[in-house]
């Protein structure tokens, strides 16, 4: 399995001049569909590709409560998946309010054997 890349530019908001520097990102990306991932986990498995499908569904109405709920839900050894924000900066503590919350996010963060699963990755230039 090879992973892809291309060159692109991008500007450094910390630097004043705003000098140009460039990075890999990932291309060729596919996607692949909840339908085609049932199947997947069906031939893997001894559960029918439309059980697999109703986990995967339930999983997806599930997780967003238990955030909401203000569960950190650990899926070992998948990940954690959890609430974040993103808020206004104050230079006032007393300042921020419930206001301050721009939007909220899901956060993911893999387990370590995730992780170390990718660290294998063969990256080329496309």
């Amino acid at each position: 399995m090879t992973v892809y890349y291309k060159v692109s530019p991008v500007k450094s908001h910390f630097e004043p001049e705003g000098k140009v520097r460039y990075i890999a990102r990932p291309s060729k990306r596919k996607k692949i569909t909840i339908d085609q991932v049932s199947e997947m986990i069906s031939e893997r498995s001894s559960f029918s590709k439309p059980d697999v499908m109703g986990v995967l569904y339930s999983f997806a109405e599930l997780v967003p409560e238990l955030i909401k709920d203000n569960y950190i839900v650990h899926l070992k050894p998948l990940g954690v998946y959890s609430l974040s924000f993103k808020s206004k900066s104050v230079e006032n503590p007393d300042d921020i309010t419930f206001r301050s919350v721009i939007e909220v996010r899901m956060q993911f963060r893999p387990d370590p054997e995730v992780k170390r699963k990718l660290m294998n990755t063969v990256v080329r230039k496309e």
